[in-house]
């Protein structure tokens, strides 16, 4: 099995180390879901992933291999439409934009692409990135919380386009706080924690990812009805 090999051996801002000693192997056409609390490194480690920031370790992504990346934070110029957004962000990794395609897979996003980005709600937005990154016919996929703002009907549809492009051979990679909706869809866990990641590379693993959580969230709670009991 073809296998991505994640390694980094350190990444910092000024003196603070966010991520260190992670080396890890992925199976190529999978779905690979990434667990963190706030702050914990997600959008840092998909940054080292994609070569974006500087880390000591290795790159991931081979330069055969195509990516694209779905920030948590989008932003698009205002007056810009959706239809020249997309155009720009085809064009810019040298790829002919197909204008028919485009229109074939909007039929499914419905996007008003004639409209300015100012006028796009988040979860708009968060679909006129998905149909870029479509059009860009990318191997890998880093997704950095992709379903935020989505209503449910766009939710369902997302998940179900993951699904099917993990069934046409592509890897993905998918940060989310949905724990449960994570865990329907993703073949591995990784979960973000000390600086570090503790793989869990089945599903049948993934109850023990539930139950630590569960546990750490009962914890709190137990500590928080004391201190109620004490005012």
């Amino acid at each position: 099995m073809s296998m991505l090999h994640l390694k980094i051996e350190q990444q910092q801002y000024n003196d603070k180390i966010v991520l260190e000693q992670i080396n890890q192997s992925y199976p190529l056409g999978a779905i690979h879901g990434v667990l963190g609390e706030n702050g914990a490194g997600k959008t840092t480690l998909f940054h080292c992933m994609a070569n974006l920031i500087p880390f000591k370790g290795e790159q991931m992504i081979p330069a055969n291999y195509t990516f694209g990346y779905l920030p948590a934070e989008l932003y698009v110029f205002p007056l810009i439409t959706g239809d020249e957004f997309l155009k720009f962000y085809v064009t810019a990794k040298k790829i002919a934009f197909d204008d028919t395609k485009k229109n074939q897979l909007n039929q499914f996003f419905d996007l008003p692409l004639n409209r300015y980005a100012s006028t796009y709600s988040t979860g708009m937005l968060k679909k006129l990135y998905l149909l870029g990154i479509l059009l860009q016919q990318n191997d890998i996929l880093l997704l950095d919380e992709p379903f935020n703002g989505l209503d449910f009907k766009s939710s369902a549809f997302i998940t179900a386009l993951i699904i099917s492009l993990k069934e046409q051979g592509h890897t993905l990679f998918i940060a989310s706080h949905d724990i449960e909706h994570l865990f329907s869809y993703s073949d591995t866990i990784s979960l973000i924690k000390e600086k570090g990641i503790a793989f869990y590379p089945s599903k049948a693993d993934f109850r023990q990812v539930e139950s630590l959580i569960k546990e750490d969230a009962l914890r709190k709670v137990d500590a928080l009805r004391n201190v109620f009991d004490k005012i």
